[in-house]
């Protein structure tokens, strides 16, 4: 109970920031106006003579070939659909890049300095106004930038080896309604979910990784921020919710192992040891009413 009344007080003192209201409000990044494979000789044409040439010693680097599956990714370039659709229906068209995860998974990952390398390549030749409108260069940018979180964890597995993020999604889309609307759609869900669904070895691994890679990076911040619409402060609620529901250990930046046994991890109990229907429903509450005070300290 002192832990739970510890983290309760965490979120209300968080919310005495003005962070209580700025909870996570994902919305689908907007694709490049024009992909790369819809017109890409013209696209590269419009990049200037540096942003080619960073382009191209990169792409032309001995470590690229051994670290980038390139014939694995073209159905991404090829296939204006496959993205948007994965998006739209992740349950139901994820599979579809799962030869592609394979693939990504198979090769070794490029070390930290030929990223590092390839990053400075780029975000220096590719400086000027119209290289930074490009679509080519902004992909380029993201891609050496969120290279490493991304294939880590598109590249976690659980006990069973299915891969995590296919565990986390298939979790959270099948959690139940919430019994009564708080903040609306998923985030309710969340919030009521039974701390086993949410607590897992995976979402730790992948939560740890996003954790490290900002604290690390947060240059990157801004990148997402113009994509999903999400900074610094939706960041740290959703690592103080994670820290409400699963325990302050959970988000300590140790990424641990995402192939622990389920039933053996410690951080998805509820909080007392025990499973019972009456813990998690104390948990929701105090979860619940956390929030709540939170909101209500910023409104006022």
């Amino acid at each position: 109970m002192k832990k739970f009344l510890f983290n309760s007080l965490f979120l209300v003192a968080a919310a005495s920031l003005g962070l209580a209201n700025k909870l996570p409000n994902v919305t689908t990044p907007a694709l490049p106006p024009q992909l790369p494979t819809q017109d890409p000789i013209s696209l590269i044409g419009d990049l200037s003579p540096e942003c080619q040439g960073a382009l191209l010693s990169v792409v032309t680097s001995p470590e690229f070939f051994e670290c980038i599956p390139v014939a694995a990714l073209l159905p991404v370039l090829t296939d204006p659909t496959l993205l948007p659709s994965v998006l739209a229906d992740p349950l139901k068209n994820g599979a579809k890049l799962l030869p592609i995860v394979d693939a990504i998974c198979a090769d070794p990952k490029c070390s930290d300095d030929g990223v590092a390398a390839a990053q400075k390549a780029i975000v220096a030749g590719c400086s000027s106004a119209q290289d930074q409108k490009n679509p080519i260069a902004q992909l380029a940018i993201a891609a050496v930038t969120f290279y490493s979180p991304v294939r880590d964890i598109i590249c976690f597995k659980d006990s069973a080896k299915e891969y995590c993020t296919v565990e986390t999604i298939t979790n959270i889309l099948s959690l139940p309604n919430a019994p009564i609307k708080l903040l609306g759609g998923i985030i309710d869900k969340l919030i009521f979910a039974e701390p086993k669904l949410i607590c897992t070895p995976c979402n730790k691994a992948m939560a740890n990784t996003l954790i490290d890679f900002f604290t690390a990076h947060p240059e990157a911040l801004e990148i997402i921020e113009n994509a999903f619409h999400i900074g610094e402060e939706e960041l740290v609620i959703g690592k103080i919710g994670l820290a409400v529901k699963c325990g302050a250990p959970f988000v300590d930046g140790k990424v641990g192992d995402s192939t622990d046994p389920p039933g053996k991890f410690v951080y998805q109990e509820a909080g007392n040891g025990t499973d019972s229907s009456a813990s998690v429903n104390g948990f929701n509450f105090l979860m619940i009413s956390s929030i709540m005070a939170a909101s209500t300290l910023v409104l006022n």
